[in-house]
């Protein structure tokens, strides 16, 4: 029988440890290019790094000396095979790293040379790393960082450089490599951004949006618009709960000093309850409920309720002028995320005002949020920013947006927004969102209470069989058994599903070209300071191996899970050891017996065309 040999297949990969050797360094992302041989060079206690007189580069070389000396890091996971563990031991010290920087002045930009060499002989006294810019260099200390290992778990151990002689060549495949994070649902301290930032520079992850406002609050606290801070930011236990500009100061120097970048986003003119500090120009703020009788594209949003700008009080439009002249003051990045997302005619329909001027000018909502974009882009055209919207206005609408403007995709297809002519961050709600199968987050759902899995009809049950014998058996009619639980994209991104996301999938060379990269999204209606770091790590760094390495190696190879599984096991506990409380992905028995928690035998991988596998 097809189950017993199946069932037999998983119980011999679950105990067998097989012979396949990989190398006993593990590096995340894994570099575009690298060669090592088997020697061990031992690192001198006078060690230092010797590098050009700029102030960003001096600071990120003490800090990864002082990493690399505290953290003294021994593998979790154990190397898989028989040839790892035992290299032959150089004769000299490694004394110093030279780091070489062509272009000194180059700045953070969207398109900023990121690349970087290293080439450290087997037995010399001096290694190197190569780069165009700072911001490259920064990414050879990083992985140079990985490279070093501890003699053993004492304090005192020494270090040293396995796999002698490195030579790495290295650089990104996406010059966007993003995490999205929230802070609207719920608040994050300062201290929670910068340890976020942290993870992001392990990972080589160079874009934090930071999706400042929403329905729920307005923490942002603006001097030209004090009254939307003052009364749409939270308040607990008598401290308000928002940012100042020295916060935002702070963050963003703090990001630059590790190679992030930080794009501000304020949502509009959708999801913008939390604006009606200022009178006048919000409508459908207090329709607290999804109305069951209209269909999903015109419902309030249960968030509770998104609220809309008023598209046609003048008010409203000197306000989105301030608020957006100040924020674009604020951060220097090139980018400003203009939001755009949900727009919902059904709000503006019922606001009388709203309505009656739509009936007497004979316009549609889709016309008012035409006019409402083309006033927001000005402004931050006007600002000297490249514009990001989320994709509804062009995808869903088909809205007539100027060609500049790049669009985050997270429902629709990258294929169709390229075809558009916008350039495109990939953000699939199918593989990137982190916040997915949390559950529902309604105060009042009822219908979790189900003590029985309900029965499928026999007829659609037998059609079921028929039909899909993948299925046979499946209860289907219940959120709660075998269903999504009350949570729309469910089910739960394991780091396996966002490390497949291919965001170039089914374009042309061409169009693949227009794809700036991805971000991975953290919504935190069920997420705050307690949760971060879990929902975050290491998941994110699956889409940063996928955003730095690419889905394929040089040799056009789709990368492999089985591969990236042992790096990412200790990756995970190097994170935590970063200071990072990153989420497990196995039992720890899994790191100590190479290859006992896989699903499929290994050759399954790296042999599809032998007969194995099913």
């Amino acid at each position: 029988m097809k189950v017993a040999v199946i069932s037999a297949a998983i119980t011999t990969a679950l105990f067998a440890v097989p012979s396949a050797a990989i190398i006993d360094t593990f590096l995340w992302p894994i570099p575009q290019s690298l060669s090592w041989g088997d020697g061990k060079l031992n690192i001198d206690n006078s060690f230092k790094f010797d590098a050009p007189n700029v102030p960003e580069l001096q600071d990120a070389v003490a800090r990864y000396k002082k990493l690399i000396w505290k953290e003294r890091w021994t593998s979790v996971q154990v190397p898989f095979g028989n040839a790892t563990t035992h290299n032959h031991a150089s004769h000299g010290k490694l004394k110093s790293i030279s780091i070489s920087i062509k272009d000194k002045k180059a700045d953070l930009t969207p398109d900023v040379d990121e690349s970087y060499t290293i080439d450290i002989p087997e037995n010399a006294s001096t290694g190197t790393i190569t780069a165009q810019t700072i911001w490259g260099a920064m990414h050879g200390l990083e992985t140079f960082s990985q490279l070093v290992k501890a003699t053993s778990d004492s304090h005192d151990a020494g270090l040293y450089v396995a796999k002698t002689p490195v030579k790495i060549k290295d650089g990104p495949k996406f010059p966007y490599r993003g995490i999205m994070l929230d802070t609207a649902r719920n608040f994050y301290s300062v201290d929670d951004i910068l340890r976020t930032i942290d993870g992001m520079s392990y990972n080589k992850m160079n874009v934090l949006h930071w999706h400042i406002t929403d329905s729920q609050s307005f923490p942002l606290l603006l001097e030209s618009v004090p009254e939307l801070g003052d009364k749409g930011a939270y308040t607990l236990h008598g401290k308000r709960l928002g940012y100042t500009k020295k916060d935002v100061k702070r963050i963003i120097k703090y990001a630059r000093a590790r190679g992030v970048r930080v794009v501000p986003e304020l949502d509009m003119p959708a999801h913008t309850a939390s604006w009606k500090g200022v009178e006048g120009i919000t409508t459908c703020t207090e329709q607290f409920y999804l109305d069951p009788t209209n269909d999903w594209g015109n419902r309030y949003a249960n968030e509770p309720t998104a609220g809309q700008l008023n598209p046609i009080n003048p008010k409203t439009y000197e306000i989105v002028n301030k608020v957006i002249d100040e924020v674009t003051s604020w951060f220097d990045d090139e980018y400003y995320h203009g939001g755009g997302d949900e727009p919902v005619n059904h709000c503006w329909q019922d606001d009388k005002g709203v309505s009656d001027y739509m009936k007497k000018n004979n316009v549609t909502g889709d016309d008012l949020l035409q006019t409402f974009l083309k006033k927001e882009l000005a402004t931050i055209k006007k600002n000297k920013k490249t514009a990001i919207l989320w994709e509804d206005a062009v995808t869903s609408l088909h809205l007539d947006i100027p060609k500049e403007t790049i669009l985050q995709v997270w429902t629709g297809s990258v294929k169709d927004a390229v075809q558009a002519g916008h350039k495109v961050i990939a953000s699939s709600y199918n593989f990137f969102y982190l916040d997915c199968r949390s559950g529902n987050w309604n105060g009042n759902d009822t219908t979790v209470d189900e003590q029985v899995a309900p029965t499928v009809p026999e007829k659609l049950q037998d059609y079921i069989n028929n039909n899909f014998p993948d299925w046979a058996g499946n209860l289907i009619a219940s959120p709660n058994y075998g269903g999504v639980a009350g949570d729309w994209c469910a089910p739960f991104k394991s780091w396996q599903r966002v490390y497949s996301y291919d965001v170039t999938y089914q374009l042309t060379k061409e169009e693949a070209k227009s794809v700036l990269g991805g971000e991975v999204a953290l919504w935190s209606e069920q997420s705050d300071s307690m949760t971060l770091d879990m929902k975050l790590w290491p998941r994110a760094a699956a889409a940063a191996e996928m955003l730095w390495s690419g889905r394929y190696d040089s040799t056009g190879k789709q990368r492999d899970i089985g591969e990236a599984q042992p790096r990412m096991f200790d990756w995970r506990y190097r994170l935590v050891e970063r200071g990072l409380r990153a989420e497990p992905i196995q039992p720890l028995w899994c790191g100590k017996n190479p290859h006992g928690c896989d699903l499929n035998y290994p050759w399954v991988f790296t042999h599809p065309n032998d007969g194995g596998g099913y």
